[in-house]
């Protein structure tokens, strides 16, 4: 409640609160992510040494807020209003320190934004629509200008309506500088275009608009256009800054002068976008430089050099930084420019660079003000990264075995430096290719001798390894087939195989599980092969034995003849042998067969009759009855 009370106490001693301090801006449009909202941002460029700031002890004349209006071009119709905040400000580095402090040059810019949505029905009119914010009043000190403290200024951007997708160019941030009287000068005010739209610039006469000292703030009452301020005599569109190459701006937005009159002059550049040859939409800066009569001591060029050797052209790599130089001195100011505008903080005699472009050192003396002076251009630009690429055979390792890891598969260029390491261990070896035996995370590291330059490349090699077993041994009945079964861990469907000999090999060789009647005695040999080219062996030796003979009676009266039911060639062919009664009760259990079931149970003859019984074997349970006979 506090700053709303203050904020109307504020508008209400707005005569009190003169713009003076504002030397030029602009708007700024663009979408801000959801459909038909968009960011409307104005620049003020202030003199600061002008500007007051507003606090509970004083009014002053930086606005805390700033209202703009929508209007309809074809009818200037109001639609709606746009109420933007402060947020910061930031200064604008001058390149000639001690000129600018004697003159008292102190320039920053000041950043309101705000958020509006807007309805596409209403906002349809094919002639498009302007934002347009009014404020008295400009400085009086002006040269170019009759009155210039009584007039306002006027920052105007037109658009097109939302069924055309759109933001407004947009200005880039001036230089902090001044002119020096009938020296060439040259400046950057050119813009950039989200939508990759065609812009045209033009110098236009700036607008004083309908604010006045009474009336300081724009207002929403009917308005037709906007009123242009009044040349002082001798001063036109033609030469707003005069002098032998009056001001100009180029189709890439340079302005350039050649001034002879000193003073300070306020122009307004134009932006106009088009898009397939039609004009959709057009901003204008406002903006004042100062020309002042330059001391014509000029100091020597700045060189830049790189590791001491002057330099045009350098590349460096973009996970470093290198570092551009020139001569040091305490009598020497300096301001480092990219592309020809200002970085701020960047006044040492060193910079340290992270970004490509044209970098330049503005050199001017400390002490005095008089003409600067600018290095020739260096180009920085960023290397490609160095190739970089592991290849191995597989992505695991077998056990037991070794592999090869070849460094751009063996193409490394000469001057290159190699650097192996695993698991972030450095490796000695510093060939193009190495012999791994070990599991984990191998790095490649390639340099050359460009600062910063470092290829890298990194490869995970796991260890594979299953364990493959089979039995040692394994009989088959004679003219009889058994399955040699493998045990696979971990398993895996997509392992192959190959059994060997084929003698005796009754199912596919390339089958898991194999099928074989040897007619004598074989080892069978099983080779699996993992997906990533692993492999293991097992083998098992298949004896060949006789067919049982099993009788089917047998008379336990212990005359020496067939006394007992005795199961011929059995040998290591019998696992279990059971005998039951005919009521179902087993009566004879062997575990293997080291002896034949002699007639009894429980150390008593049984009554004659059949009995049945089951034979196991590792392959198959024999069943049947035999008949004991009394």
């Amino acid at each position: 409640m506090r700053i709303l009370i203050f904020l109307m106490v504020l508008v209400s001693f707005a005569p009190l609160a003169k713009g003076n301090h504002i030397v030029g801006g602009e708007l700024q449009m663009r979408p801000n992510g959801t459909t038909n909202t968009f960011e409307i941002t104005l620049l003020q460029f202030w003199d600061t040494n002008s500007l007051i700031e507003t606090t509970p002890a004083q009014f002053g004349n930086r606005d805390v807020i700033a209202e703009l209006f929508i209007y309809q071009k074809n009818n200037n119709r109001l639609l709606t209003r746009v109420r933007v905040s402060y947020l910061r400000a930031e200064t604008l580095a001058y390149q000639n320190k001690a000129c600018a402090s004697s003159r008292s040059l102190n320039t920053s810019v000041g950043i309101y934004k705000g958020i509006v949505t807007l309805n596409p029905q209403t906002y349809s009119d094919p002639e498009g629509y302007y934002i347009v914010w009014e404020r008295c009043c400009r400085n009086d000190d002006i040269n170019n200008i009759v009155r210039s403290g009584d007039n306002g200024m006027v920052f105007y951007l037109e658009f097109p309506p939302l069924t055309t997708k759109n933001s407004s160019p947009e200005f880039v941030a001036p230089n902090g500088r001044y002119i020096c009287s009938n020296k060439p000068f040259t400046m950057t005010m050119g813009a950039t275009d989200a939508d990759g739209d065609e812009l045209r610039y033009s110098l236009v006469t700036p607008l004083r608009g309908n604010t006045n000292t009474q009336q300081p703030f724009g207002n929403d009452s009917p308005k037709n256009g906007y009123p242009q301020i009044t040349w002082e005599s001798g001063i036109s569109l033609s030469n707003v800054i005069p002098g032998s190459a009056p001001l100009k701006v180029s189709n890439k937005g340079l302005v350039t002068v050649t001034a002879n009159t000193l003073g300070l002059y306020v122009f307004t550049v134009q932006c106009e976008e088009f898009r397939d040859g039609k004009r959709i939409g057009f901003v204008r800066r406002d903006f004042q430089l100062l020309v002042i009569d330059c001391n014509d001591d000029q100091p020597e060029p700045p060189v830049i050099t790189y590791a001491a050797q002057p330099i045009s052209d350098v590349a460096f790599c973009a996970e470093s930084t290198i570092k551009l130089e020139t001569e040091s001195s305490s009598d020497w100011s300096y301001q480092w420019q990219l592309n020809g505008l200002n970085l701020p903080g960047e006044t040492g005699a060193s910079i340290m660079v992270k970004d490509s472009g044209q970098y330049s050192v503005v050199k001017s003396y400390t002490r005095k003000c008089s003409r600067d002076t600018s290095s020739l251009s260096v180009h920085v630009r960023l290397s490609e990264p160095i190739l970089t690429t592991i290849t191995a055979d597989s992505d695991s390792l077998c056990n037991g075995r070794t592999m090869m890891l070849f460094a751009n598969d063996g193409n490394v260029q000469s001057g290159q430096s190699l650097v192996w390491m695993r698991d972030k261990m450095l490796i000695p070896d510093k060939n193009t290719s190495i012999a791994i035996s070990r599991p984990g995370v191998y790095t490649l590291e390639i340099s050359d001798d460009r600062p910063g330059c470092i290829g890298r490349d990194t490869i995970t090699i796991a260890s594979e390894d299953f364990k493959l077993s089979l039995p040692t041994r394994k009989g088959v009945i004679e003219g009889l087939s058994t399955t040699l079964a493998p045990s696979l861990v971990p398993p895996n469907k997509n392992y192959t195989y190959a059994w060997a000999p084929m003698d005796g090999l009754d199912s596919d060789p390339e089958a898991k599980q194999a099928i074989v009647s040897p007619l004598q005695e074989t080892t069978y040999t099983l080779s699996v092969t993992s997906p990533n080219g692993c492999s293991a062996q097992a083998s098992v030796l298949v004896f060949v034995v006789d067919k049982m003979h099993i009788p089917n009676s047998f008379t336990p009266n212990n005359d020496g003849h067939n006394d007992t039911f005795q199961i011929y060639n059995a040998k290591d062919q019998i696992l279990e042998m059971r005998v039951y009664s005919r009521w179902g009760e087993l009566i004879f259990f062997s575990k293997g067969y080291d002896r034949p079931w002699d007639g009894t149970y429980k150390n008593e003859p049984v009554p004659a009759g059949l009995y049945p019984f089951v034979i196991k074997t590792s392959e198959l349970d024999l069943n049947g009855f035999v008949n004991l006979i009394k």
